[in-house]
């Protein structure tokens, strides 16, 4: 254990920045499904598990995003094997992406009570910009002579997640496959065709920890930290999740420059939760905005 706490503030230490720029939608409850940012966690619990996230970020602001993810995932019979899939929809403005993902994860038995999973999750994403809702600056500019920018483009993930019963370490590398995605215009009746914009999906690393303690038979601790990074920008979070008889709980949590983030849950029963998370922006984005609301259901299908 002081080894794993040792290790944790010697990574939080090489966070040099806070400035941070992501292509990937944000999510307040990292804690409650992993699966959303590691493929490996698909099989971890030994139950099969369905999630729908719903996300309205810097409510007040029009164009502000908006995210919606379904997925489901579980371990398969021989308990070495999980499979995952997961369907979503970002907006912001006039940007859109939707798409799926289907994942597999193998684990392995480390020693007695230490897993280790790898995950692989490969999909399509479409990416859209709806020009009819801009007001160009320049109407002169060939980009905005197209009604809409769409593209689809392949996209993958790896993840690895070690975990035991009271701990566990993350790392997941989203967008592997830096797939582009381009917009031409028609030059002439025998379309020939010349590109006016293009872009690229650049790879993310996420790493996450976390460490559950029993403080007596009614109260379980579970402080966590979340760290993304893209290039030489980092983004990190920090989460404390305080459960009252595996019913109850609340997670306060800072995003660094940006949000401190309320979330409570509710166990209805071993099957069915609840959870609602809202985030207080603490960036100069808070005096326009009555901040972020995001929604969570989920159900479990136990063996």
């Amino acid at each position: 254990m002081r080894k794993f706490i040792k290790y944790i503030i010697v990574f939080i230490f090489f966070l040099t920045s806070s400035t941070y720029a992501q292509q990937l939608p944000q999510l307040t409850s990292y804690e409650l499904n992993p699966f959303l940012y590691n493929p490996a966690f698909a099989g971890v619990n030994d139950y099969t598990e369905v999630n729908a996230v719903i996300r309205e970020q810097w409510s007040g602001i029009e164009g502000a995003p908006e995210t919606k993810v379904l997925s489901a995932y579980g371990l398969l019979r021989n308990a070495k094997m999980g499979l995952g899939g997961s369907v979503y929809s970002d907006k912001i403005g006039a940007e859109s992406k939707n798409g799926f993902q289907l994942s597999y994860a193998y684990h392995i038995n480390l020693k007695e009570n230490l897993k280790l999973s790898l995950g692989l999750s490969a999909g399509l994403m479409q990416y859209k910009i709806d020009n009819t809702n801009i007001n160009a600056y320049d109407s002169n500019d060939p980009i905005f002579s197209l009604p809409a920018i769409d593209d689809v483009v392949p996209n993958a993930s790896f993840g690895a997640f070690i975990y035991s019963e009271n701990y566990y370490l993350s790392l997941a590398m989203p967008q592997l496959l830096n797939s582009s995605f381009s917009a031409y215009d028609v030059l002439d009746e025998d379309e020939e065709t010349n590109l006016i914009q293009g872009s690229k999906l650049e790879s993310h690393y996420y790493f996450s920890a976390g460490y559950k303690y029993k403080i007596n038979e009614v109260f379980t601790v579970q402080p966590s930290v979340l760290v993304k990074m893209i290039a030489n920008q980092i983004q990190y979070q920090a989460t404390s999740k305080l459960t009252y008889k595996d019913m109850i709980w609340v997670a306060p949590s800072y995003r660094l420059d940006d949000a401190a983030i309320m979330f409570i849950g509710y166990d209805i029963n071993d099957q069915f939760y609840i959870a609602y998370g809202h985030e207080f922006t603490t960036s100069e984005l808070g005096s326009v905005s009555s901040g972020t609301h995001e929604l969570k259901l989920g159900v479990r299908f136990i063996k």
